[in-house]
């Protein structure tokens, strides 16, 4: 019989953030996706500039949450002594605080567009074919 004692503490590995934020990222990436099929959907007569441009700094989140990972994990691969698990946790964190900025950046511009629709009614018809904005449906912001 052996006398080593093995340390069998769970502990995080750089692997385990690539994996969380890669999975949070592909779950908000899909959350938008489902939301132009399935979610709520404004008519709009006019063109928004703002709305396109939340709808892309939303977009710019969710990757962000992937660099993040990526950028987590190869930082704690290639460092020369181990990454103590606070950092890895830190990467953690910050993964999921983009994808609950991106779902918070979209639910303000479901209501901006909200606006844009209500102010829409009252004008009459539109003079040329509507833009629809479609929400997404929020599965980060609690």
């Amino acid at each position: 019989m052996s006398d080593v004692v093995t340390d069998q503490r769970a502990t995080v590995r750089p692997w385990h953030v690539f994996a969380f934020g890669s999975v949070l990222a592909s779950i908000a990436s899909f959350e938008r996706v489902h939301g132009l099929r399935s979610g709520r959907q404004y008519v709009l007569c006019h063109q928004s500039p703002a709305l396109n441009h939340l709808t892309l700094v939303a977009l710019a989140l969710v990757a962000g949450a992937f660099l993040m990972a990526v950028v987590g994990a190869a930082t704690a691969t290639m460092r020369s002594t181990p990454s103590r698990p606070p950092f890895l946790i830190a990467c953690m964190v910050a993964a999921l605080a983009f994808v609950v900025a991106a779902d918070r950046v979209d639910a303000g511009g479901e209501e901006r567009a909200a606006q844009l629709t209500a102010e829409a009614v009252g004008e009459g018809s539109c003079d040329y074919t509507p833009q629809v904005y479609s929400a997404t449906p929020g599965w980060f912001s609690w």
